[in-house]
């Protein structure tokens, strides 16, 4: 019984700390590609798994194709990761790539079904963009 608790003490006490490392690696990802350092970046952010904000920094990494070649596809996979983790800026994102077909079949209806998952989460550009696709 000592032995469980000991595990379980130990188990505790080794949280943060392992919290702790996913955000230095999502802050050091987020310096590399301030410095323009996109490999060093992406990286860092995949290294940081259980954060959505570092997941979403990879995808935006593949959307754009900073250091690495554009791939729509990619940067769907990354948003997903991210908006299952309840990110609303790759909701949107992910929504965006749905509603232009990149990386993914067409969808509007995904589309809208994303943006509202981030609109009601605060995004304002999924607000937005619900706005314009409902006054069409």
């Amino acid at each position: 019984m000592k032995r469980k608790r000991l595990v379980v003490l130990l188990c505790m006490c080794c949280l943060p700390a392992l919290s702790g490392l996913a955000r230095a690696s999502y802050f050091d990802g987020m310096e590399a590609q301030r410095q323009n350092d996109y490999q060093t970046a992406l990286r860092e952010f995949k290294s940081a798994e259980d954060d959505p904000r570092a997941l979403y920094m990879v995808g935006v990494i593949y959307e754009k194709g900073d250091g690495v070649k554009q791939d729509y596809a990619e940067a769907a996979k990354w948003y997903l990761k991210a908006a299952d983790k309840g990110d609303p800026a790759a909701q949107y994102r992910l929504g965006r790539l749905y509603e232009r077909g990149e990386g993914v079949g067409q969808s509007m209806d995904e589309a809208i079904k994303l943006y509202k998952k981030a609109a009601k989460l605060g995004h304002v550009d999924a607000r937005q963009a619900l706005k314009r696709i409902t006054t069409e």
